[in-house]
């Protein structure tokens, strides 16, 4: 296994588990009962995990040639939801810790979930990026210059579903 791999599989895990430690201080003043607050944390986590499972299954439809036995995809995918981003399961496991935080409603958390969101932008920028690159070349440059990696816009979720039901 190589390092960039070996580097995903840790990744994600220590990140949650840095995030989700179970900070024992009291809220926030301003987000003390505030339902407000907790319903935009259930927005978060509903969508991060939604937007994961639809990047994830699309993945598993398109990603592997039929004779990759990895758990590595090898094909580059550029549709479905990987049509309105380049890394939606990235960003999928960074905004369920974030809407964990706001569930929790501690700066304590919501601070553990920003260097979550940082953590996440610097192993796209570092790890994942010059991975896809190597491994698909050209046709990854072109891929970035017209995808974001990154799209909250909630039509990609959509797009992403429509593709999925469409390729059952």
């Amino acid at each position: 296994m190589k390092i960039t791999q070996l580097w995903k599989f840790f990744y994600w895990p220590v990140i949650w588990g840095l995030a989700l430690w179970p900070w024992q201080v009291s809220p926030a003043s301003w987000m003390e009962n505030n339902n407000l607050v907790r319903s935009v944390g259930v927005l978060f986590l509903i969508y991060g995990l939604a937007v994961h499972i639809v990047a994830g299954k699309t993945l598993k439809k398109l990603g592997h040639s039929p004779d990759n036995r990895s758990i590595w995809p090898d094909r580059l995918v550029t549709v479905g939801i990987y049509a309105s981003m380049r890394h939606p399961q990235h960003l999928g496991l960074t905004l369920i810790p974030l809407g964990i935080a706001l569930l929790i409603g501690t700066f304590q958390a919501l601070l553990a979930s920003g260097w979550t969101v940082a953590a996440a932008l610097l192993f796209v920028l570092v790890i994942e990026e010059p991975e896809c690159i190597r491994k698909f070349g050209n046709d990854y440059f072109r891929y970035m210059e017209k995808t974001p990696a990154f799209s909250l816009y909630p039509g990609s979720l959509i797009h992403g579903i429509g593709f999925l039901k469409g390729h059952e």
